[in-house]
């Protein structure tokens, strides 16, 4: 992260994406930027020239719990910047807040909604923002930048442990229960889902995910939504995409006419309506998450990351986890390409060994052993 001063108001113009609450940046004081957002900057090319940019992790006030000591304010900010990422950093929120503290959340624009609902979130700050505000109204800041895919070690922790390792919290002293917490959804969201889709049976599939190396190829992943769609003909399959995956993911229709391609542009939406699924299909992305909160059944497809640490407090959930395809897996690699590490193959890779080697055939047999009354 970074603290940006200008020399002249900065103005951005409209067809800039927007980067938060404020439009306009006052000459001569520091705003705290994400590095997402400051590369931004650098990308537009703007013309105001900086006064100055400095990192600011140096003068963030570490936390160490104490289950006797002062409580204070505390600044929880994940800028890794997925959607699963945000949803795996809901419990250390709720579990500092049942301990005394005043939780408080950093976060991007575009990922704030992720935080509305829950009555033990104080505020929202939204970047960009005063670093003044930042550094001096708060007792605790926890940067969690890298916690999740920041980092390619064999002995990797389930997130939500080294979030709570990072605050002095020894991970085994919460129950696993506690290290889960489901959305709040308001009424008009409950009613939303519960009209959409009325009467129907509804499973979700999500085709992809945001790096290419955690999901199958196009044709691959459009075989394991179509067998799903003809083996379970009495469910509705709505195939989630997003703003990340290619046309050839979703564009033709699939053919059974009990599913369907969807993206959502209200996530929350879609959240209400998988706490209606029967059953979930998805790589290690958001829908993993969503299902696992939602104590939903869910079928996992695993390749660089491993289920053992990613869906470790999650029940109903069955992985397909290839381990046998490279000796090196799982690698926690998050590279969007195939990595340098990968062992050497005749071919060029352009996906994860692990991820080829699941066939639509047994996901379909996953989904029957999961939910045999489907």
């Amino acid at each position: 992260m970074h603290v940006i001063s200008f020399s002249e108001h900065l103005w951005l113009e409209n067809a800039h994406v927007k980067l938060g609450c404020a439009d306009v940046f006052e000459a001569g004081k520091g705003y705290l930027f994400a590095d997402k957002q400051f590369d931004k900057l650098k990308e537009w090319e703007v013309s105001i020239p900086f006064e100055k940019v400095s990192k600011v992790e140096p003068m963030f006030k570490p936390m160490h719990y104490s289950a006797h000591g002062p409580k204070g304010k505390v600044l929880i900010y994940n800028g890794v910047g997925g959607m699963g990422d945000q949803i795996m950093t809901w419990p250390l929120a709720k579990i500092l807040a049942d301990r005394g503290y005043e939780v408080h959340i950093l976060s991007e624009h575009h990922l704030a909604l992720f935080w509305y609902g829950f009555p033990w979130i104080k505020s929202i700050v939204i970047l960009p923002c005063y670093w003044s505000s930042i550094l001096e109204n708060f007792d605790y800041h926890i940067n969690l930048e890298y916690i999740s895919n920041g980092y390619a070690h064999h002995d990797q922790m389930q997130p939500i442990d080294l979030m709570l390792q990072i605050c002095g919290i020894d991970p085994a002293s919460i129950p696993d229960h506690e290290k889960r917490v489901a959305p709040r959804f308001t009424p008009m969201e409950k009613g939303i889902a519960k009209a959409l889709y009325a009467n129907r049976r509804l499973g979700f599939y999500q085709i992809a995910c945001s790096q290419q190396i955690r999901s199958l190829p196009a044709a691959h992943s459009r075989a394991v939504f179509k067998a799903l769609a003809e083996a379970f003909p009495d469910i509705y399959w709505i195939g989630i995409y997003g703003p990340l995956e290619t046309q050839d993911y979703w564009l033709t229709p699939l053919g059974p006419p009990n599913a369907e391609f969807r993206s959502f542009e209200r996530p929350r939406i879609l959240w209400a309506l998988i706490e209606r699924a029967e059953i979930c299909v998805a790589p290690d992305s958001m829908l993993v998450h969503m299902a696992g909160i939602l104590e939903k059944p869910c079928v996992g497809l695993w390749g660089p990351y491993g289920p053992d640490t990613r869906a470790k407090y999650y029940p109903n959930h069955y992985p397909i986890h290839h381990t046998e395809a490279c000796p090196i897996s799982p690698c926690h690699w998050n590279a969007i390409q195939i990595p340098h590490i990968c062992p050497p193959t005749e071919t060029p890779l352009d996906r994860c060994q692990v991820m080829q080697k699941i066939t639509p055939e047994e996901v379909v047999k996953a989904v029957r052993q999961l939910v045999p009354s489907l």
